[in-house]
């Protein structure tokens, strides 16, 4: 059968969608722009270097980049959270027995769980059906064409307020992780208009049912502690093979946030951020809204294994790719099979507060041996 190459049906699609081609015009001459930009001597010093494409503000000779951040003083929380004195065995003691119980918990879910499947019986029933949706794949890519030109937007207005305010170390951080909040709520916006105005459907089409929640929650819960073992297990096969060939991940800026950030106003906005909002906001698109959308166009397993692993790309770490999978492969599976977005955001929740608490737990142990 040979191609036909309609122009005039390409126009039309053109003129019909002329804001998101705007957009994604933009969204690719900022790059080609940003390539250009980095080999031009000078440029990363310059006025437009600084003003629009963000390169460092700030140079120090302790990196490797010649570029770093001001040194921030510590509040009064630390200082007298550093003066407490709490026994480290005891703590130590307290957390293991904890992580302990809840991995025999795991062990013991997961036999009954293979156990079920030898014998041919159905895991976990459906609870809930879900509800027929109007909106398509295209949409999907409208929302991220416009979720990645307001990130430019800002990223550009935040280079502009860092650039004018270069001795207020308060805003080097803060700044942007209050453009990410923001853009999150613009995002879960967005899909809220797409849903309810566009398509003229309710958010029960997203899963957002709160039927049954106190169950779905309990279920969630169980879930994720079935979970854990073999999310460890996966977490010491890669760093096996990351060993085997001698793989070092860069450093993560957001352990580096919780490691060493010392504003105790700025770590709880973090938390609010990693721990309740991003979960929500990313619950509500992979699931919700993209999950859908595929699952109408190409069914069940294809639109779970899709799902799955664009959510572990884009969280961007090679290292962590495989676990993010797993994780997100649970997640989707939870949502299919209940018709909630309630059990997803809640293993979500619990997934990132654990990440967080391990993050903390580190600090702590990191002030005893100061």
């Amino acid at each position: 059968m040979p191609f036909n190459f309609d122009i005039s049906r390409i126009r039309k699609s053109i003129n019909k969608e002329s804001l998101y081609v705007l957009m994604l015009s933009f969204i690719l001459l900022f790059n080609a722009s940003l390539v250009c930009a980095q080999k031009i001597p000078g440029m990363k010093e310059s006025f437009i270097g600084r003003r629009v494409f963000g390169f460092h503000l700030l140079r120090s000779p302790d990196r490797e980049d010649g570029y770093a951040l001001p040194e921030i003083k510590e509040d009064a929380f630390w200082e007298k959270a550093s003066q407490r004195q709490i026994q480290l065995p005891l703590l130590i003691s307290i957390f293991g027995f904890l992580i302990m119980a809840v991995l025999s918990l795991g062990l013991y879910l997961d036999i009954r769980i293979l156990v079920a499947k030898l014998r041919k019986r159905q895991i976990l029933k459906r609870r809930s059906r879900h509800l027929k949706i109007n909106w398509r794949i295209s949409d999907i890519f409208k929302l991220a064409i416009i979720f990645v030109f307001l990130g430019y937007i800002f990223h550009i207005m935040e280079t502009n307020i860092l650039s004018s305010f270069s001795k207020a170390e308060n805003l080097f951080s803060f700044i942007p992780f209050l453009n990410t909040g923001i853009l999150d709520l613009l995002l879960l916006g967005f899909i809220v208009y797409f849903v309810r105005v566009k398509y003229s459907q309710g958010l029960a089409a997203l899963g957002l049912k709160f039927k049954d929640t106190a169950k779905n929650i309990a279920l969630a819960i169980l879930s994720y502690i079935a979970f854990l073992p073999l999310l460890i297990l996966v977490l010491l096969i890669v760093v096996m093979i990351a060993a085997i060939f001698n793989y070092q991940p860069p450093q993560q800026a957001i352990f580096k946030l919780f490691l060493q950030e010392k504003r105790f106003w700025f770590l709880i906005y973090s938390t609010t951020i990693v721990v309740l909002l991003g979960p929500v906001v990313e619950e509500v698109f992979f699931r919700a809204f993209a999950y859908n959308a595929l699952k109408k166009r190409w069914g069940v397993p294809r639109a779970m294994a899709l799902t799955a692993v664009v959510f572990a790309a884009l969280h961007g770490t090679l290292i962590g790719f495989l676990p993010i999978a797993a994780l997100g492969f649970l997640l989707v599976y939870m949502y299919e099979k209940t018709g909630s977005l309630i059990p997803s955001i809640t293993i979500h929740i619990l997934h990132n507060g654990l990440m967080v608490g391990f993050l903390f737990l580190g600090r702590y142990l990191m002030g005893f041996s100061r």
